[in-house]
């Protein structure tokens, strides 16, 4: 498992962010054609010297959390990631969960990100249907090769990621098994606590 999760990790590093500030991700046009241009511009920020210099490091990762955000639909994935707990949830509980897990999700991805090592991304095909879309890929690094499935979905437009599939291990599935398996043994505002404990570190560079 452990082998699967640093792939995820490495491929939403790689492939789903984006330099802040560059040609806009939502004209891109097909879905395999948003994600080739989001792996080229992460190259781009991840090889810049600039900011590789150590004062300009929050630059850095605010530039990669920033445009992350705009390819990330995190509403989509804390609902899927939480399942039928998620309708017991009232506007105001929904939207802190969202708050916190997009939190969690940066602060463990944004370390990925920046031990990028010349990975590289092989696009293979997509798959669209009713508004949804499965990209197919491979992540070619030294050590290891993954088979990556990006799930995006159509939002107004602009095709968002909602999970990545990494050897047939859903990212998202994997959180919905662990909340399911807090939420037999804690309470809601338990598993809040942790959460907010957990991500407490990223929340003042949280993508808003």
């Amino acid at each position: 498992m452990a082998r699967h999760r640093l792939g995820v990790w490495i491929a939403i590093g790689i492939a789903v962010t984006a330099l802040v500030g560059g040609p806009s991700i939502a004209g891109a046009g097909t879905p395999i054609e948003a994600m080739k241009l989001t792996s080229e511009k992460v190259i781009l920020v991840l090889n810049d010297d600039e900011l590789r210099q150590p004062d300009r490091a929050a630059e850095r990762r605010q530039r990669l959390l920033e445009t992350v955000g705009q390819r990330f639909s995190y509403e989509d994935m804390s609902k899927r990631a939480m399942g039928e707990h998620w309708q017991r949830l009232s506007e105001e509980q929904k939207r802190e969960f969202v708050g916190l897990f997009q939190a969690l999700l940066c602060k463990s991805y944004l370390n990925k990100i920046e031990g990028y090592a010349g990975e590289q991304i092989e696009y293979l095909g997509e798959r669209l249907a009713n508004g949804y879309a499965e990209v197919r890929a491979r992540l070619v690094s030294a050590k290891n090769d993954f088979l990556l499935d990006f799930r995006l979905v159509d939002r107004a437009g602009e095709w968002l990621v909602f999970d990545v599939v990494v050897d047939g291990v859903s990212l998202i599935n994997s959180y919905r098994g662990q909340f399911a398996r807090m939420l037999r043994l804690l309470s809601y505002d338990d598993v809040i606590a942790r959460m907010r404990e957990k991500a407490d570190v990223a929340l003042e560079a949280r993508v808003r």
